[in-house]
């Protein structure tokens, strides 16, 4: 039994079979941003030692990866469609040049954004339209 799941049994004990627990919004809202940067850092770190695998062992992991990073792009594209997903995939592998300085990303109106951290990212993520 998750901890969850015994709160709720023991709420039930002390006011009754009708109670019911949700979430609040605030607290859904956090949790998902705290995955969505949990999944930024994650693809960020195995991106990065991926590569550093090839530059310095010669191991390409590319036939095995490719499947997953597949994977996790159509996950990405179902829950935020295909133009947030490039922009998630922009920001998570392209945001920096070869030699590390931050990359802006440009509208179509011509305004360039800078994102100095993943929690930036989102709150403009989250707003995107497309």
């Amino acid at each position: 039994m998750t901890s969850d799941s015994k709160i709720l049994e023991l709420l039930k004990q002390l006011v009754g079979e009708g109670v019911q627990v949700s979430e609040s919004p605030k607290t859904q809202e956090e949790r998902e941003e705290n995955l969505f940067i949990e999944l930024v850092e994650t693809i960020e770190i195995v991106w990065k030692q991926e590569h550093e695998l090839y530059e310095n062992y010669g191991i390409d992991l590319v036939g095995f990866s490719q499947y997953l990073y597949h994977a996790i792009e159509t996950l990405i594209v179902l829950k935020y469609g295909y133009f947030r997903a490039s922009t998630f995939w922009w920001y998570a592998l392209e945001r920096f040049d070869a030699d590390g300085n931050l990359l802006g990303l440009e509208d179509e109106e011509g305004k360039t954004y800078f994102f100095k951290t993943h929690k930036q990212f989102y709150k403009f993520f989250k707003n995107l339209k497309g």
